[in-house]
């Protein structure tokens, strides 16, 4: 039996709800599970005792959110309220997600379903808070990415930003709003925020549409792309077009922050503003938590080799015990590469991260020859890659794909492969490191990076390494730097 002829009755399923009602159902369980809101009383009646969220994950809505654009009807027999029926449209979820999993080619699957898997559920467990908000608005509010923002969507980061939170907390009190409204008192004119709900907003009848051209009926099923991540606010009556829905609210934050990369991503000279942007994000969180005189910060500086100009490494990083040698870089994995099973899509994006290292390892070496400012020494240096965003490059075949194209590119470049051992390298988020740093500027540098990159320990992600190895240390982390920074967000401190 093939795939579809698998899903077929769970799309049947699904043909049996109302539409927008089961969009309602899907915003109330989610703002349960992932906000704590009180779940209402007519909700989930003779569910097990244990938590809600314990036995329902936000990951197994989002499909249902999926099904129900493309499938569901006017009207319906079965409705989300009901505990039974809502166990039983999970069921189907996880028994087609078991199906997809084991057709095919397993050992293809094997070697990356846990990766796909990351890309799928870890971003719900920490996509909250007002972390991601500051740090949107560092790398994006710089006046250099700001002025591309004014241009490209009419205003500025401050102000997206603003304006997302302004409607993410409507939408946790309220499952539909109009957007015909005036915010002319956070400081954006009507023409602006007309231009955010366009950029934001979609027909139902488009998202039906683009999700089913997306959709897939293999193993990839499960981890088709939703186009309500791009346009996260649902409108839902053709004779209202400024009445909306938010089923996922946490697109709506994800879309109002980070993403407005793919607003402006197109942008002339954008590559350059972005990566410089993020660099001087990286300098601000090292200046933040590794204070002097305990920590020596250098900052990239241009360098010859003969006639030939280089850049150095971003950020030099030292104290008494070690160095940290730090690249930053805005590389992202493509959606292909995060969603499907052919690791062809993966591997393209693992050698730009290769030659990321590789570059890194190219500037540790010649300061070590005494070609920079950086004044070598005995103590062990260790080369870091930051990245934007996480990149859940963790699993054991991944790890592996990223050591073996980094010992090609070495060898290619007639760089000796002994750097590997002798110092090696660690990937890491920058949400990762605004903790990891607050940890470092409590132990230092080697006490840390040392246990890190040894041969056990090498292929961990940062952060769960350093909440396992220095239990202590990681309490005293604070998880709101750059006070100043919300207190300017926000309109009524």
């Amino acid at each position: 039996m093939t795939f579809y002829e698998d899903y077929k009755p769970f799309r049947n399923y699904i043909r049996q709800f109302d539409r927008l009602s089961g969009l309602i159902d899907i915003w109330v369980y989610l703002e349960h599970i992932l906000d704590r809101r009180p779940l209402p009383q007519n909700y989930a009646a003779g569910r097990p005792s244990q938590p809600l969220r314990e036995i329902i994950y936000p990951w197994e809505l989002e499909v249902i959110a999926r099904e129900l654009i493309m499938h569901g009807g006017s009207g319906g027999s079965l409705s989300l309220t009901k505990w039974s029926i809502l166990a039983s449209a999970i069921n189907y979820i996880r028994r087609l997600e078991d199906n997809a999993f084991t057709d095919g080619d397993s050992e293809r699957n094997v070697m990356l379903e846990l990766h796909r898997m990351a890309h799928r559920q870890f971003p719900w467990q920490s996509g909250g808070g007002v972390a991601p908000m500051i740090r949107a608005f560092k790398v994006f509010g710089e006046s250099a990415m700001d002025e591309i923002l004014v241009g490209e969507i009419g205003m500025t980061m401050k102000q997206s930003i603003l304006l997302g939170a302004a409607i993410h907390g409507h939408f946790m009190r309220d499952w539909w709003m109009s957007i015909n409204q005036n915010y002319e008192v956070l400081g954006i004119s009507q023409d602006a925020s007309r231009a955010f709900f366009d950029r934001l907003t979609a027909p139902i009848s488009e998202l039906q549409e683009k999700t089913n051209k997306l959709q897939k009926y293999d193993s990839n099923w499960v981890y088709a792309w939703n186009p309500m991540e791009a346009t996260p606010l649902v409108a839902f009556d053709p004779k209202f077009p400024d009445r909306v829905i938010c089923p996922i609210t946490r697109y709506l934050r994800r879309r109002t922050t980070l993403g407005v990369y793919y607003d402006i991503v197109n942008s002339n000279d954008f590559d350059n503003r972005y990566g410089r942007s993020f660099a001087n994000y990286v300098g601000n969180l090292i200046a933040a938590t590794c204070t002097s005189p305990q920590f020596k910060v250098i900052c990239e500086k241009e360098y010859y080799k003969g006639n030939k100009r280089c850049d150095g490494a971003d950020w030099i990083l030292s104290d008494s015990t070690g160095h940290i040698f730090i690249e930053a870089k805005t590389k992202r994995l493509t959606l292909m590469a995060k969603t499907r099973s052919e690791i062809g899509f993966l591997q393209k994006d693992l050698e730009v991260i290769a030659r990321a290292i590789v570059q890194n390892y190219r500037n540790i070496l010649d300061a070590k020859k005494g070609l920079t400012e950086w004044m070598p020494d005995d103590l062990p240096i260790y080369p870091l890659i930051l990245t934007l965003e996480d990149l859940y490059l963790f699993t054991p075949p991944i790890t592996d794909t990223i050591r073996q194209l980094v010992l090609s590119a070495l060898n290619e470049k007639s760089m000796p492969s002994a750097v590997l051992d002798d110092m090696p390298y660690t990937i890491a988020s920058v949400q990762e490191f605004e903790s990891v740093s607050q940890v470092i500027a409590q132990i230092g540098i080697s006490p840390l990076l040392s246990k890190k990159t040894a041969p056990n320990e090498r292929d961990w992600s940062l952060l769960p390494f350093v909440q396992t190895a220095f239990p202590a240390e990681i309490k005293n982390v604070n998880h709101r730097l750059f006070a100043d920074d919300w207190d300017s967000l926000n309109p009524n401190p």
